[in-house]
């Protein structure tokens, strides 16, 4: 469907409102108040998800328009009945609302709808989806009509998939500014201005960079996919958080060490490795040199080699290369 001028206006309004609100769930809100004017909802719940392990967080949501009883009655009892949660369309699609009643034709014969989404939520229609932005998936995001309203249309879709992308990249900016999404491991910070040029690096971008250049790091965009930046042996997950709005072109870029130590702590805590050996284990299947973790923890690079004879002797391998295998359970020791 072709939406008109006005309906592009309009979204291109609510898209800088939606980066112009620093705190998630004033911007939330906010959305939710524009699609209530916009193409009319009722109500609408968004429930976060950790973006390392894509677990949702139940104390971590938002309710517009609908009472909190409800929303506790649904997590306790009906949140794995939810298509919008169990439907494995949802895996493969993200940033793209599906209406409800598309997945489940039948809608008003379902246990769900009888027991739950008319009599406690006092609503019927649903229009919900999976957020991700560059590979981190921020949570799912469902707006609801009652049953004497009409369903969503195609426009409605359309007009909400052109929002869905720039609420996850803001949810996902929010949790990266203010902290809730920690990085174990030293991360690589550079800042672009409006020209795209480098103004400021931290140390461990420039080893990260080192021997080439930052133009050559992809920029993820606004898409829901993973960007990667190799340099040698060594691999980074690459995320861009922009400085003010959408109207500014400068942007911070972030190089995280990949895998992620996160990743690796639950097959490097199988083999009963100190804390030290743990951390330079960690080093090794990022890619890093024997001489590039000793000036990192601050150590001769023969301890380096003495921790790493102990690491090999406990994995009972004989080659780095076999130590990432091992840790990511690609591989069993003998």
């Amino acid at each position: 469907m072709v939406l008109s001028c006005r309906d592009y206006r309009k979204a291109l309004d609510i898209i800088d409102a939606i980066y112009s609100i620093p705190d998630q769930k004033a911007m939330i809100r906010q959305v939710c108040e524009e699609l209530r004017k916009f193409i009319g909802i009722h109500s609408a719940v968004f429930v976060s998800s950790d973006p390392k392990t894509r677990e949702f967080h139940f104390s971590g949501y938002e309710v517009f328009n609908n009472s909190e009883e409800s929303m506790l009655t649904y997590l306790a009892h009906f949140a794995m009945n939810d298509p919008f949660m169990s439907n494995g369309w949802f895996k493969h699609h993200f940033n793209e609302a599906a209406r409800i009643t598309d997945m489940v034709p039948g809608l008003g014969e379902t246990g769900f709808a009888r027991d739950f989404l008319i009599p406690v939520a006092s609503v019927f229609y649903g229009l919900g989806a999976w957020l991700r932005a560059q590979g981190d998936m921020v949570g799912i995001f469902i707006a609801n009509r009652q049953k004497h309203e009409r369903d969503f249309s195609r426009r409605d879709q359309e007009i909400v998939n052109i929002l869905l992308p720039h609420v996850a990249m803001a949810i996902r900016n929010i949790e990266l500014i203010g902290g809730r999404d920690p990085l174990k491991e030293a991360c690589g910070v550079i800042m672009r201005d409006e020209a795209g040029l480098p103004v400021f690096m931290n140390d461990a971008a420039r080893q990260a960079i080192k021997g080439t250049s930052a133009e050559h790091i992809p920029d993820p965009g606004l898409g829901s996919g993973a960007a990667f930046f190799k340099n040698g042996s060594s691999t980074f997950r690459v995320r861009t958080v922009p400085l003010c709005n959408r109207n500014k072109k400068g942007k911070f870029i972030l190089l995280e060490p990949h895998p992620p130590s996160h990743r690796l702590d639950p097959g490097l805590d199988r083999f009963n490795l100190s804390r030290r050996e743990k951390e330079i284990a960690v080093l090794v299947i990022q890619g890093h040199s024997n001489r590039e973790i000793a000036e990192r923890l601050s150590i001769r690079e023969q301890t380096v080699k003495g921790h790493l004879n102990n690491i090999f002797g406990k994995f009972e391998i004989r080659r780095r290369s076999e130590l990432a295998a091992v840790a990511l359970g690609l591989r069993c020791t003998a």
